[in-house]
């Protein structure tokens, strides 16, 4: 029986502000089966959760006077992790998509903050987010009142890293990659998961396949899967496969049926993105998908305990 997926969305960015601690406590409070985040590089060679390659006046302000001003745009490669921590992304990005997102701090976020001096809407580093989630499943979670369930659900959550390259823009991670071999940023994303001991709850992705090929290189044992964007390729199984993959991550809106089972027949996984009503959710379960990546993990959960067609 294959194991389906509810992956929140940067968390669960319908409900908090996405990429943050508190959107992460959200997509665990919902029970998610892993978690997507958006990882850049800093100044100083630290992997930083952030969509966007740039500190912008939409997403964040400065919660202290000597962080950089959002409005100049500075790329996060060029900023320190510090600098970066010490900024507020607590921003609705659209709020006429996100109309029930809300940046109120949520329990453990503000203890795992408290604890570490920071915001609870920091932009956070990954190895944040891993010791983050470690907090929840363990004391910090139990003294916020999360249930023994939600808690040992999250000690078992998996972590999806999107890898943010884009190869036009290369100065947005701002290391040395060339497409052959690992960068910076591969490496310092290795070296996070190792410090975590969380390799085996680990995949890696992007748009930028070679990336993925390059960090499987010195990662061999840590899945990847790969994001394609408004196309349909003639064949993606092939592309996976380049990749070193196992995992075909598409829009949504670029897939159908018979792809579903060609893929499959290949023994890869199918997992969309970002799907977000009933209607879609119950046409991509009825061709077999793997997993659905959504901006409401919480409102999927419930459609699945409800819904007569289930993963199959």
């Amino acid at each position: 029986m294959r194991l389906f997926d509810v992956q929140g969305h940067r968390g669960a960015c319908g409900l908090k502000p996405g990429n943050t601690l508190p959107s992460f406590e959200a997509a665990l409070d919902a029970g998610v089966d892993s978690i997507e985040t958006d990882i850049h590089l800093s100044l100083d060679s630290v992997p930083i959760l952030c969509h966007e390659p740039q500190l912008h006046e939409d997403v964040c302000h400065a919660s202290l006077s000597t962080c950089p001003r959002p409005e100049e745009r500075p790329l996060i490669s060029s900023l320190t992790s510090l600098q970066l921590q010490r900024c507020c992304a607590d921003i609705n990005v659209d709020p006429t998509v996100f109309l029930f997102q809300d940046a109120v701090a949520t329990p453990v976020a503000a203890q795992y903050a408290e604890k570490n001096g920071l915001h609870p809407f920091c932009i956070p580093r990954l190895s944040d987010l891993f010791a983050f989630v470690e907090s929840y499943a363990t004391e910090m979670g139990a003294r916020a009142g999360k249930s023994k369930e939600k808690r040992a659900k999250a000690g078992t959550v998996q972590f999806d890293l999107e890898l943010k390259r884009v190869p036009f823009y290369p100065q947005a991670i701002g290391d040395e990659f060339k497409g052959s071999s690992p960068g910076s940023l591969e490496r310092c994303v290795l070296k996070a998961v190792d410090e975590a001991g969380v390799a085996n709850r680990v995949r890696v992705r992007s748009f930028d396949h070679r990336s993925v090929l390059a960090f499987r290189t010195i990662a061999p044992k840590i899945l990847g899967g790969i994001l394609t964007g408004e196309t349909t390729p003639v064949a993606p199984e092939e592309m996976v496969r380049a990749a070193g993959a196992d995992m075909y991550c598409p829009d949504y809106r670029f897939l159908d049926e018979s792809l579903v089972s060609r893929l499959h027949a290949a023994g890869i996984r199918v997992v969309p993105y970002t799907v977000n009503h009933p209607d879609e959710w119950r046409m991509l379960l009825g061709w077999g998908v793997d997993g659905i990546t959504t901006d409401y993990p919480d409102r999927l959960i419930s459609f699945l305990s409800h819904t007569e067609t289930q993963p199959r």
